[in-house]
């Protein structure tokens, strides 16, 4: 038995080299982690949602599309949250769009007639040229200000978005903006999104944060968000990095 062991072992060391150097059989690589950074979805709640949709820890932003600390956010903050925490699955997070005012109603419209990955490039463009965004509404003036109020209710938006060229900045086709434009679910979304924030999580300014939907207090900017995020990674622990599974074979 002995001998038989030891002629067993042989053939198998003998046999490893071997196989390595057979030609038309490569070793296997280890699967590539998924960057989760590229996943971007709707949530039920009108959110665009970044990341791992069963991350431990969940974030949420209530951002406006004309606030500066919620453009300063973007810039200097949310590259960071995806670089550390969201690629790896860690950490998914949300984009709520807040209407302060009525540019970012009408902007907020532009989120539910295109595809999320697309909703979502609207809203970098919204932050990157924020002044470009809102000036055109600044120079409306008084005379077209008071023709617009004239107008049936449900044209008023419409045609105050035409004065402010936000047809133009979009970047749509004029007909795909206009139905996104008309939209009574568009609406709807935003206006339950403000309704959510302010009455269920207290929200008294943007951009807000909720962490696993607990509002955090006075926290407005990234210098006041990074420890409590780190915090409650840490509290979490890290999840398992998620691959893409292969299918098996059938014999």
């Amino acid at each position: 038995m002995m001998f038989t062991r030891t002629l067993l072992a042989a053939a198998l060391l003998l046999a490893a080299p071997a196989l390595a150097a057979a030609p038309g059989k490569p070793a296997a690589k280890p699967a590539a982690a998924v960057d989760w950074t590229g996943r971007i979805a709707l949530t039920p709640a009108g959110g665009l949602l970044i990341g791992n949709p069963n991350a431990r820890v969940k974030l949420v932003e209530f951002g406006s599309l004309t606030c500066p600390h919620c453009r300063h956010f973007h810039e200097t903050g949310l590259p960071v949250v995806k670089a550390r925490y969201i690629a790896s699955g860690a950490v998914s997070y949300e984009y709520r769009a807040f209407s302060l005012n009525g540019i970012d109603l009408m902007a907020g419209h532009l989120l539910y007639c295109q595809t999320p990955a697309a909703a979502w490039a609207f809203v970098n463009k919204a932050y990157l040229r924020q002044d470009q965004l809102v000036a055109p509404f600044m120079q409306i003036g008084e005379a077209d200000r008071a023709a617009v109020q004239a107008l049936p209710d449900d044209q008023q938006g419409p045609r105050m978005a035409t004065l402010g060229k936000l047809p133009e900045f979009s970047g749509l086709p004029l007909a795909q903006y206009q139905a996104c434009l008309a939209a009574r679910p568009a609406m709807d979304r935003l206006m339950a999104i403000r309704t959510d924030a302010v009455q269920t999580h207290g929200l008294t300014g943007t951009p807000s944060f909720l962490i696993n939907g607990k509002m955090q207090t006075d926290v407005f900017d990234w210098a006041a968000l990074e420890p409590i995020l780190a915090a409650a990674v840490k509290s979490a622990g890290t999840p398992p990095v998620a691959r893409p599974t292969a299918p098996r074979r059938t014999k």
